[in-house]
C-alpha cells in the first residue's frame, strides 16, 4: 500500500517514513498541502498521514480539500497533532479525518492505528466491488426484465389475434366484444366462427389463474376449437368417408364433454376451466348453449325482460365423465346474446363492493336499443368507472351476439 506523509519537520517526516518503510509500506513524502493535494490526484494514494499544524495550510484543510476531490476511492486519513482538547478532535472528525494520534509518535501505535485504515479500506474495497457486481447484475436482470416484456407484449398481440373480429357477421349474425387482460396475458379467451352454411359455433372460455401457464392453456383450447384445426375429425366436425366428408358434431354437451375428458385435472396440471360452447343453427332459427361452471349468459329477447341462463354442469377437468346438458333457444331477428367472464361480475368497487351479475343485467339491458358496438362501449365504459381505473384484478372479457 502507498503511503502519503505530510509532515513540514524534516526529521519527524524522516522517522516517519523509515519506520513505515521497514514494514513493507511503499512511502512518498512531502512538507505542505499543495503538493500533497497534487499527489493524490496523481493517484494510487489512499493513505495519508498529516501533520495538524503547518506552514500554509494545516491538516484540517488538507482533510476537507480531499474529500471535496470526490475521487471514486477512498482515501484514510490520520491526523498526527499535539493538540489535547477535544474540541480539536471534533474539529478534525468534521474536517474528514478518521482517526488520530498523538505527539510524541509512539510507532507501534501508528502502525497498529494503519493497520486498523487498512482493514477500513479494504471493507470499502469489497463494498465497491459488490456494489459494481450489482450494478452488473442489475442492468442484466433490467435487459432480461426488457426482454420478457417485449415477448410478453408480442405474446399478448398473438392472443389479442385468435379473437375474432370485431363487428364480424356471420350468416346473419353480428358479434362484438371487450377484452382486459388483468397483465399482459389472460386466461380468457373466446371466439365466434362458421361450422357449415347454416351452423355457428362460439364460445367463451376462463382458464383458472391468471399469467403465463393460464394463456398457454388458452392458446391451446383455442387451437383445439378450431372447426379448421384438421382436416379430420377434431372437436367441433368428425369425418365422413363421402361428400361433405366433415359433419358438425351433433351437440354442444358432446363438445364439452370430449374437452373434459381429454384435459382432467391431475398434480402436474390444475389448470382447470369454465366455458360456455354454443351452435347457432340458422335455418331452424335456435341457439344451443351449453355452460360449464361459467356464469350465467344473458339473453335479450325482443320486447322482453333480459333473460339469465342458468344450466350446464361443473368446470371443465375437475371430475371426469360429468355428464353436460344444454339448453335450446328459439330466436327472432334483434335477439342478443351476451357471454362473459367472472372478471366483470366479481370486479371490485375501490369500497371492495363486487359489481355482480343483477348490476351487469341492469347495465345490458340499457343498451338492448343501441347498436352493438355503441352498447360494448358502454359497458366497458360502466365497469372502469366502477372498478376506478384499469387495475382488474381478473381478466375481462364479453361477447355479445346480436341475432
Amino acid at each position: 500500500m502507498r503511503i502519503l506523509v505530510v509532515e513540514d519537520d524534516p526529521i519527524t517526516r524522516l522517522m516517519i517514513q523509515g519506520s513505515l518503510k521497514k514494514c513493507g509500506y511503499d512511502i512518498i513524502a512531502t512538507n505542505n498541502i499543495n503538493t500533497a493535494i497534487s499527489l493524490v490526484l496523481e493517484g494510487n494514494i489512499q493513505f495519508v498521514i498529516t501533520d495538524w499544524l503547518m506552514p500554509g495550510g494545516n491538516g484540517t484543510e488538507l482533510c476537507e480539500q480531499i474529500r471535496a476531490l470526490a475521487l471514486p476511492f477512498y482515501i484514510y486519513i490520520i491526523l498526527i497533532t499535539a493538540l489535547e482538547d477535544a474540541q480539536s478532535v471534533v474539529q478534525g472528525m468534521d474536517a474528514g479525518a478518521d482517526d488520530f494520534i498523538r505527539k510524541p509518535i509512539q510507532f507501534d501505535e501508528l502502525h497498529a492505528r494503519i493497520r486498523a485504515g487498512e482493514r477500513i479500506l479494504l471493507l470499502e474495497q469489497e463494498l465497491q466491488e459488490n456494489n459494481l457486481r450489482l450494478t452488473e447484475t442489475s442492468k442484466k436482470l433490467l435487459a432480461a426484465n426488457d426482454i420478457i416484456n417485449r415477448d410478453l407484449k408480442m405474446a399478448a398481440a398473438m392472443q389479442r389475434s385468435l379473437l375474432p373480429d370485431a363487428a364480424t357477421h356471420n350468416q346473419g349474425i353480428a358479434i362484438d366484444w371487450l377484452f382486459h387482460p388483468s397483465t399482459h396475458l389472460s386466461g380468457d379467451i373466446f371466439n365466434f366462427f362458421p361450422l357449415d352454411d347454416h351452423h355457428c359455433g362460439f364460445y367463451i372460455i376462463d382458464v383458472a389463474g391468471h399469467g403465463i401457464a393460464s394463456a398457454m392453456h388458452s392458446f391451446t383450447l383455442s387451437r383445439l376449437l378450431s372447426p379448421d384445426t384438421h382436416q379430420g375429425s377434431n372437436y367441433l366436425k368428425h369425418s365422413l368417408p363421402n361428400a361433405p366428408y366433415r359433419q358438425v358434431v351433433q351437440t354442444a354437451p358432446a363438445v364439452v364433454s370430449a374437452l373434459n375428458h381429454q384435459f382432467q385435472t391431475d398434480i402436474n396440471n390444475i389448470l382447470y376451466f369454465t366455458m360456455t360452447y354454443g351452435v347457432i343453427d340458422t335455418k331452424a332459427k335456435t341457439i344451443e348453449l351449453c355452460q360449464a361452471g361459467h356464469p350465467p349468459a344473458l339473453y335479450l329477447h325482443q320486447q322482453q325482460p333480459t333473460e339469465l341462463i342458468v344450466n350446464g354442469g361443473l368446470a371443465v377437468g375437475i371430475i371426469a365423465d360429468v355428464h353436460y346438458e344444454s339448453i335450446v333457444l328459439n330466436y327472432c331477428s334483434g335477439d342478443r346474446l351476451v357471454l362473459y367472464s367472472d372478471g366483470i361480475t366479481e370486479c371490485e368497487s375501490p369500497a371492495g363492493e363486487m359489481f355482480g351479475s343483477e348490476r351487469l343485467r341492469i347495465a345490458v339491458e340499457k343498451t338492448r336499443g343501441l347498436p352493438v358496438a355503441e352498447a360494448i362501449r358502454l359497458l366497458d365504459s360502466d365497469i372502469h368507472l366502477w372498478r376506478g381505473g384499469a387495475d382488474f384484478e381478473d381478466d375481462i372479457s364479453l361477447l355479445v351476439l346480436e341475432m
